[in-house]
């Protein structure tokens, strides 16, 4: 009962490494090439985030404070001013309350660079937005925070001849200006779809958004 048990195994290793050979993948190597070069330069050139000098409308930096950390409101204050808060601990932003209006309306919350020149010697440029509903220009920066890097997380899977996919990571890597705003922890997780050429050099056909496992288990879990 042994003997045919370990030839029934030995009989599906061969089959898998039969199977293995005549479907070849591309190599993480190979297939980072392929990534790279659907996205020519892409570690080479340089990622601009945006940060508001002026915060949501009507909103207390009390409120964004409390807001930030909340899903609540999420468009009008993650989404926008979200990297308020690694450079507040950064010591780069300090956030006020405007005196303008009248005593009951608080206005909204502006940031203060604490080191103007320094920033602007980094690369920060001064820019304006939409308006305010009292027609006054929003203010902010356009920050150079760094260059994307790509990463392959795993070996490529290939189910057919000529074809296989290949999960990947986009992440930057940051200047001081990017650690400050927290874009060193922008992380994009995704799926690319790869054919071999007639070459047999590989090419990306597709790529799709993946969630992680633990970002999945997270988001499901009540607590």
């Amino acid at each position: 009962m042994y003997d045919r048990k370990r030839r029934i195994s030995v009989a599906v290793l061969v089959s898998w490494l039969a199977l293995t050979a005549c479907h070849p993948g591309p190599s993480r190597a190979e297939a980072l090439d392929a990534l790279k070069a659907a996205t020519p330069g892409i570690d080479t050139t340089t990622v601009f985030a945006r940060v508001w000098q002026d915060g949501p409308p009507w909103f207390s930096c009390a409120e964004v404070i409390a807001k930030l950390g909340s899903p609540v409101d999420s468009a009008a204050v993650r989404d926008q001013v979200g990297n308020w808060k690694p450079l507040v601990v950064a010591g780069w932003l300090v956030l006020r309350d405007t005196s303008k209006g009248v005593v009951s309306d608080p206005g909204w919350c502006t940031g203060k660079l604490e080191n103007v020149s320094a920033r602007l010697m980094g690369g920060w440029i001064p820019i304006v937005g939409d308006s305010f509903p009292t027609h006054a220009l929003r203010r902010g920066w356009r920050v150079p925070v760094g260059t994307r890097r790509l990463t392959v997380t795993e070996a490529p899977k290939s189910a057919k001849a000529g074809e296989a996919t290949v999960d990947y990571v986009a992440t930057i890597a940051s200047n001081p200006n990017g650690v400050a705003v927290g874009a060193d922890r922008d992380t994009t997780f995704a799926v690319a779809e790869l054919r071999q050429r007639d070459d047999g050099r590989w090419t990306v056909v597709a790529t799709r958004p993946r969630i992680p496992e633990r970002v999945r288990a997270s988001a499901a879990s009540p607590f």
